[in-house]
């Protein structure tokens, strides 16, 4: 009986993963003038009398994994995926000028008075999960729940985590990744002089470096080939590493100060984190979840950061499920 149960969910997520795939085929391209430099691009998915929900990707210097759009009904919902300044078909891509984050949260509220859309379901993953906890923070009234995958929250120990600590889980690919760098100074810092302010040549090869331990972080495989560097990995690494040097643009102790209004706000959501994740620590879910009396906290003990992982993809499409059928707009 329990083998029969588990191969007709194993089933029911194919057939339901294939529709999903012919459903994103179709969507709205759309352009946003959002000031004198940038244009905002982003897309509309689904049905339009749907449940209202906005999704935000990660990075900074990201783009959409569209591939998640498969786990979402879009008879139930109405998406619209952002990419944010500089990312995407977003345009001058690339551009670090006026690409703050009070920008992009000013970004996402102007894509939704332009939609003319009332409340919506927030979605972020990784960065985007600090996207969306400031939208929610500066807008809790268009906020009707929020949806939280591989949180991030931008302070400095996360940071350190990811450029510095992370060594203690991956010593010898951090040591071929650090080479050459003075252990004194910030590693950031000295990436951001490599990276962002060098010539494009001199920048490739930090660039690939960057690249190839970040995508060992995310997927846990420290046998992760080293890739020819790209055009899109650079402009990625030069947004990541501008806002990496400027602490997000957040106050120190932003987070813990602010992040109890939530509660005041009566907002609601759900966290969803791997507890194998060696990029995004598990404790930042977590403090997130103690900080925050109305989320509740889904922990995939073997996912990694990549979304990839079967379980976290599971999860999240009953995740949104339970939303289209609990939550009203």
């Amino acid at each position: 009986m329990l083998v029969t149960i588990f191969v007709k969910k194993i089933v029911y997520f194919h057939l339901f993963s294939l529709y999903s795939r012919r459903m994103t085929e179709n969507f709205e391209q759309k352009y946003l003038k959002v000031d004198d430099i940038h244009t905002v691009a982003y897309r509309l998915y689904g049905n339009k009398s749907g449940i209202p929900l906005l999704m935000f990707h990660g990075g900074p210097g990201g783009d959409i994994d569209y591939g998640l759009l498969e786990l979402i009904d879009l008879n139930a919902f109405y998406v619209v995926t952002i990419s944010q300044r500089g990312c995407g078909l977003s345009t001058p891509f690339g551009e670090l000028s006026h690409n703050t984050t009070q920008e992009l949260i000013e970004d996402i509220e102007k894509i939704r008075q332009a939609e003319g859309l009332g409340k919506c379901v927030i979605f972020g993953r990784s960065w985007g999960t600090s996207l969306a906890l400031l939208y929610a923070l500066c807008y809790p009234q268009n906020c009707a729940y929020l949806v939280l995958r591989g949180i991030f929250l931008a302070r400095d120990e996360d940071e350190d985590w990811t450029l510095r600590r992370s060594a203690t889980v991956y010593p010898k690919e951090w040591s071929e990744f650090a080479q050459g760098f003075n252990p004194d100074e910030p590693l950031n810092v000295q990436l951001y002089e490599k990276i962002v302010q060098a010539p494009y040549q001199e920048a490739l090869p930090f660039s690939q470096r960057l690249s190839h331990y970040f995508e060992i972080l995310a997927t846990n495989n420290p046998q992760a080939p080293l890739r020819e560097e790209t055009l899109q990995n650079l402009a990625a690494n030069k947004i990541f590493l501008h806002y990496s040097v400027n602490h997000y643009y957040l106050e120190p102790d932003f987070m813990a100060k602010n992040l109890p209004n939530l509660d005041k706000h009566h907002l609601c959501g759900t966290i969803l984190h791997g507890g194998a994740d060696n990029d995004c620590l598990v404790s930042q879910a977590q403090y997130l979840h103690q900080q925050w009396q109305g989320s509740q906290l889904i922990i995939e003990p073997s996912a990694p950061h990549c979304d990839k992982h079967q379980g976290i993809r599971q999860h999240l499409q009953k995740i949104f499920k339970q939303v289209a059928q609990e939550v009203s707009v």
